[in-house]
């Protein structure tokens, strides 16, 4: 019976079995035979059919699978130790982070960081890798982290530390990061410093590996890595940063700082010649061309990836010689003006704007958010994302949960930001995308916007600032909008009819007005709000209501006691109502939502039972319940056809 609940999850999750034949030969477990038949003749006494059949089957998969066999002969102290290599390793395996496709020059560097960081050795030890942009710091930082990471009990590697702190409660979510990679449990942290003392009383005792990716500040160290004494005998601390000063200030020792350098002539041909033909060397006919490229590259690894990405395919030697006239032009230490020699080249506007979005916004990004985004301002961004992930100017990354977020290299990011910059030097309403804390309080304040504007994002450690509709009324072009750092006043259907996306978290109403509603709008980001209640009246008409929006995200909205007339959003996709501690009933009107793949009400302990409209859903994948106060399933949960994932867990009441 428990072997039939094993084969369950290894077919169902892909589990791992590894099984062990002792004094008995797989074949035997296969066919049932020998002392097998002679359980099941009696199995099938006491037994119904179908369990026995079930049983038979479980024997049937883990008799082809491939085991160890015991018998008198066999050694049983090397056969365990065997077993615990073999199963450490399919452990790992899951663990291992993405390298870089090629690792040219990377197993010298690999050597030379082993040394520093002595591994095996008690004391706990802080090591630092510095250089400029590009020359490949997070990508020797992960080949270290995969090499090592069985020698330690615990290990967590945060990645593009620098971007996630200027995020929302930046620094805390970076915290709640570490401890849940190290105490595989979500650790609810009320702030910074309260962060700082629970790393340190967790962590002081185990052995730990900790990669604090892209660091530029000292607080991003004093908060994940604030001193040695923070982590138990025999832990490592790598810390990747463009800036030798922040790992002084880490008093990380001199000696502990790797500072890798740029590759060798050989070296970046070979590089270069892989990305471009896929082969260690040019053809003939390019190799005169191809070697000028690599040396003109300055043998940056991350310049040789992209210049090589563009030219692969491109038989076209003009192009190549105009490449190369180009490099020679720029000097050696700009390597942003190299990478935007690929951004150049780009074939039209949409992949142009897909790559400038996510440079200035949506680095983090959900990979189904930001496309829904651009198919909304009609970008085609499958097609256009798709050329860009091969010319390495964006890419997405899959986390834990199988999810996949849109990442991009600084250096490439920066490079996008500084050709938004150059849209006007000294008039930012003039740019098409808003970012910076100063800028952006010029336009909005000095109501200097211009049809230019296409995107903003106040910054979240922006002071609380005023705004209404006519700080927009010069912005008709205006797709992207996060105030979250703001108070709006004034009717939100003036908007620009332009704008796809709209956050604006902690939103400070109560109760929203009855013209709450955007035709055009595509995502609405109202979470952590004061919001009491929010389109409780169906709407009079039907052109005044949501008429595109697919994502609405009211997660955290601890005082949202009534639920919204969902007839309000025709065509919404997903709906996120976590958290919501106040909420006790969803609306009938749900069912009418015939476009929605996912909702989600975690932690809604006052949600006793969903209604039996709940059964219409016909498009619903997930439904996700954890932690809420569901006590019983409706009969017509059975109706959702494409329903993929139901996650209850945690739900003490339900029966």
């Amino acid at each position: 019976m428990e072997l039939a609940h094993i084969v369950q999850f290894h077919k169902s999750n892909g589990q791992k079995i590894l099984p062990i034949f002792f004094h008995v030969e797989p074949s035997q477990v296969r066919h049932q035979t020998g002392s097998f038949e002679e359980a099941f003749q009696e199995y099938e006494k006491n037994f119904e059919p179908h369990i026995i059949e079930n049983w038979r089957e479980a024997l049937r998969v883990v008799g082809e699978l491939k085991g160890e066999v015991i018998d008198e002969t066999t050694d049983q102290a090397k056969l365990v130790e065997l077993i615990v290599q073999r199963a450490l390793g399919e452990l790992v395996s899951k663990t291992h982070l993405t390298e870089c496709k090629y690792s040219i020059g990377m197993e010298s560097r690999v050597n030379h960081l082993l040394d520093l960081l002595n591994v095996g050795s008690d004391n706990v030890q802080f090591v630092g890798i510095c250089g400029f942009g590009g020359i490949g710091k997070t990508t020797l930082a992960k080949a270290v982290y995969n090499h090592i990471l069985s020698s330690f009990d615990k290990h967590s590697f945060l990645s593009d530390v620098r971007e996630q702190a200027t995020q929302w409660m930046g620094l805390v979510s970076l915290q709640k990061r570490l401890l849940k990679d190290i105490l595989k449990a979500d650790i609810d942290i009320a702030d910074y410093h309260s962060g700082k003392k629970f790393i340190q009383e967790k962590l002081c005792k185990k052995n730990v590996l900790v990669v604090l990716d892209d660091v530029d500040k000292r607080e991003q160290i004093d908060a994940l890595a604030g001193e040695l004494n923070w982590f138990g005998p025999g832990s490592r601390v790598i810390i990747t940063t463009r800036d030798e000063h922040f790992l002084n200030m880490a008093n990380v020792d001199k000696d502990k700082i790797y500072k890798p350098q740029e590759l060798d002539r050989k070296q970046s041909l070979q590089l270069f010649s892989l990305h471009a033909f896929s082969m260690d060397q040019p053809p003939k006919d390019y190799m005169q061309l191809s070697q000028d490229l690599a040396c003109y590259s300055g043998g940056v690894p991350l310049t040789l990836e992209v210049l090589g990405s563009y030219l692969s395919g491109i038989s076209c030697k003009e192009v190549w010689e105009s490449t190369l006239q180009k490099l020679k032009e720029i000097p050696n230490e700009d390597v942003q003006r190299r990478l935007r020699i690929s951004y150049d080249s780009l074939e039209d506007y949409c992949q142009k704007a897909i790559f400038l979005d996510a440079a200035c916004f949506f680095i983090g990004w959900e990979e189904e958010t930001v496309i829904s985004f651009w198919e909304a301002c009609g970008y085609y961004p499958k097609s256009a994302i798709d050329r860009l992930i091969k010319r390495f100017l964006l890419k997405f990354e899959e986390n834990d949960n199988g999810e996949y977020y849109l990442k991009m290299h600084d250096q490439i990011r920066d490079m996008g930001r500084k050709i938004v910059l150059e849209e006007s030097h000294m008039e930012p309403g003039k740019r098409s995308r808003l970012w910076s804390h100063d800028e952006v309080l010029e336009v909005l304040e000095g109501h200097k916007g211009t049809d230019m504007i296409k995107g903003i994002i106040l910054p979240f450690d922006l002071s609380r600032v005023s705004l209404d509709s006519k700080h927009f009324e010069m912005m008709p072009n205006l797709r992207f909008l996060d105030i979250s750092s703001a108070n709006f006043m004034g009717k939100f259907l003036c908007l620009p009819s332009a704008l796809r996306w709209l956050r604006w978290m902690g939103c400070p109403w109560g109760i929203l007005p009855t013209n709450f509603y955007h035709d055009r709008l595509v995502y609405l980001d109202l979470s952590r709000s004061l919001v009491k209640q929010a389109w409780n009246n169906r709407p009079q008409d039907e052109n005044e209501r949501f008429q595109n929006l697919k994502v609405l995200d009211l997660s955290e909205c601890r005082y949202l006691f009534k639920s919204p007339d969902f007839s309000w959003f025709p065509y919404l996709e997903q709906l996120d109502l976590g958290n919501c501690d106040s909420l006790d009933k969803l609306d009938e009107s749900i069912g009418q939502l015939s476009w929605l793949k996912n909702l989600i009400l975690k932690n809604c302990r006052q949600i006793k039972e969903l209604p039996m409209s709940i059964g219409d859903l016909k498009s619903l994948v997930e439904l996700q319940l954890s932690a809420s106060g569901i006590k019983k399933l409706p009969d017509h949960v059975g109706l959702l056809e494409k329903l993929e994932v139901l996650d209850a867990k945690d739900c003490h009441q339900l029966v």
